[in-house]
């Protein structure tokens, strides 16, 4: 059984937690207990518990400097923070310290003994990942590809620093250092009858489209002398390619890119894009090229799929002059006098910052930090007889699980857009959005014709990356995607009025010809124009 230390220096939160939480069931049992940071320090070394529940102001030594302390000899300790005091600061320091969870007095039992048991199953996997580590090292034949797969993934989703990558790390998984290292997104996009279909069809046509990617770069490249291709398979929807040592071969594959779209469409009925990020000098900064290649594939939410979209540093948002404590002091004042509205201002100025690239997960960590214990504190204070929408101690553990940066702004920007919602329910408001509705009436006018976004953007004075957020956030899906799904809709309503060809209707709702119009048709419908006709 694993032992745990308690450390609080009020003894009856230790007899409270002694009796109340069920140490047995969890798998636990207390090896000691201090009341001290000192103490705490000499009782570590004679016991070696597994883990360390500490309160944050003790007697000689604070929980956060025992913390500090203890990480320095023993980097994979759990530990947990037991505060009674809700500040930033100490939030701030416990992340910076690895603090694996940080609870607030008084907590609930079944709140306790839950992190308690996250954190033993947290172990029990690093533990047993680092048990197959050393079987894999036993047999190195058999384990490289695995490796090398399993650090591809982390190059796009850890920021490494130069030193942590030595030559013979790259060795030791196969990987030769590159002069240079670009990362391609591939999407797949999964149309709306393929959701209906089973999760295993799904696999099927997306194992279709990895055998494509894969034979493609292996025909292709074989002709393309020094450069080296690795294969990510990253996501459900999403592959990356690597380009090792490519030097200005780009042309060449954009060219391998656009015929990997052909032929997954051709052959798959299912479209994809492709966002190139630019290239980098050194493996530790593929993970801002790949960033850079998502973002390039934002534009495939308002200009259409199956393209191959370069990232352009000009295309990012312009930075507001005004820095980071400004607006923070500005989002602090405006929930002083629950001004929703210039919260909500605010926070697009702060996303925009953020969004427009060189600045460092750490830095979004700590600006998330602080516009929440805003909202914490400001709920509290109007709203004390009601639970906020989400604990402090809850935020802290799931912004410790956020490893790339736009994941990290999309999750604070959910929070912050849920908080909001539940402030204007408090406060009995209901809000319209109108800018959605506008493009709306402006696709049910113009469906007939080509439509442009951006025109679209810029009558209603807003960025086109803005909106197209602002669009699938409130309706659940990209602009490219409702205008089909809304001209398949007409069509489907002309062609059961049997008064026109399936050429006319192409026309009529604003495809460019009758064989893509038939081929979206399909792809929507699981019909073809013709049987419902």
């Amino acid at each position: 059984m694993k032992t745990i230390m308690l450390v609080d220096d009020d003894p009856h939160i230790v007899k409270a937690l002694t009796d109340h939480i069920d140490w047995p069931s969890i798998g636990l049992r207390i090896a000691g207990t201090a009341s001290n940071g000192v103490d705490a320090l000499e009782l570590f070394q004679q016991l070696r518990p597994d883990l360390v529940m500490t309160d944050v102001y003790l007697p000689g030594m604070t929980g956060l400097e025992v913390t500090q302390a203890l990480r320095r000899d023993y980097p994979h300790l759990p530990i947990i923070i037991l505060s009674g005091y809700d500040e930033f600061e100490n939030a701030r320091a416990a992340m910076r310290w690895g603090v694996n969870h940080f609870l607030l007095k008084p907590a609930e039992v079944e709140e306790i003994e839950s992190v308690l048991r996250e954190v033993l199953l947290e172990e029990d996997v690093r533990k047993r990942r680092e048990q197959l580590e050393r079987t894999y090292k036993q047999e190195i034949g058999r384990v490289v590809p695995y490796l090398r797969k399993l650090f591809l993934h982390e190059l796009l989703t850890t920021r490494y620093r130069e030193e942590e990558l030595p030559a013979e790390r790259m060795d030791y998984v196969g990987i030769r250092i590159p002069s240079q290292v670009r990362a391609i997104s591939l999407q797949l996009y999964r149309p709306a009858f393929l959701t209906r279909m089973k999760e295993r069809d799904w696999q099927l046509l997306r194992y279709g489209a990895a055998d494509i990617i894969q034979e493609t770069v292996k025909e292709q490249t074989t002709q393309i002398n020094d450069c080296h291709v690795e294969i990510v398979d990253y996501s459900d929807q999403v592959f990356v390619l690597l380009l090792f040592d490519e030097k200005g071969l780009l042309e060449q594959f954009e060219s391998i890119i656009e015929r990997m779209i052909d032929q997954i469409f051709t052959y798959l009925k299912i479209e994809m894009s492709a966002g190139i990020g630019t290239s980098k000098g050194h493996l530790c900064e593929v993970m801002d090229s790949y960033l850079e290649s998502r973002e390039a594939l934002e534009k495939a939410e308002f200009q259409g799929g199956s393209h191959v979209y370069r990232y352009d540093s000009s295309d990012a948002l312009t930075p507001s002059t005004t820095d980071y404590s400004l607006l923070l002091r500005q989002w602090s004042e405006s929930w002083t006098d629950m001004r929703t509205d210039l919260a909500e201002e605010t926070w697009v100025q702060l996303r925009n910052l953020l969004d427009v690239g060189g600045t460092s997960i750490q830095d979004v960590q700590v600006v998330a930090v602080s516009l929440f214990d805003t909202l914490i504190h400001s709920w509290n204070r109007h709203y004390p007889m009601v639970a906020p929408p989400l604990a402090m101690s809850h935020f802290l553990r799931e912004i410790q699980s956020k490893y790339g940066l736009q994941d990290l702004i999309c999750w604070m920007d959910g929070i912050i857009r849920n908080w909001m919602e539940q402030i204007r329910k408090e406060m009995g408001e209901k809000k319209s959005n109108k800018l959605v509705e506008q493009v709306k009436q402006y696709v049910e006018m113009h469906y007939a014709e080509e439509i442009s976004f951006e025109a679209i953007a810029k009558g209603l004075f807003v960025h086109p990356k803005y909106l197209s957020q602002l669009f699938k956030r409130v309706t659940g899906e990209n602009f490219v995607s409702y205008v089909k799904r809304y001209r398949i809709q007409r069509a489907l309503e002309l062609l059961q009025s049997g008064h026109y060809m399936v050429y006319e209707v192409s026309e009529m709702t604003g495809f460019r010809n009758a064989t893509y119009f038939s081929q979206v048709f399909k792809m929507l419908t699981g019909k073809s124009p013709s049987e419902v006709g």
